[in-house]
């Protein structure tokens, strides 16, 4: 199977992105699928000089 030449975006409805007061991003994404089937929420953290900070960032100050 060939590789997509754009990667899936993750549905906006399943995202929360929130920036703590120590100036962290922190996004949650919460598991898809039934209560037997579901995995525990994914959750990350950026900071300032992180490589991912500014877009996670921008996200959030979009909301």
């Amino acid at each position: 199977m060939p590789a997509p030449s754009e990667p899936a975006g993750i549905p906006d409805d399943r995202l929360t992105i929130q920036k703590r007061d120590d100036g962290a991003v922190v996004v949650r994404v919460r598991s898809s699928g039934g209560d037997e089937d579901r995995l525990p929420d994914a959750v990350f953290s950026f900071r300032c000089g992180d490589p991912q900070y500014a877009y996670w960032l921008a996200r959030c100050e979009s909301q």
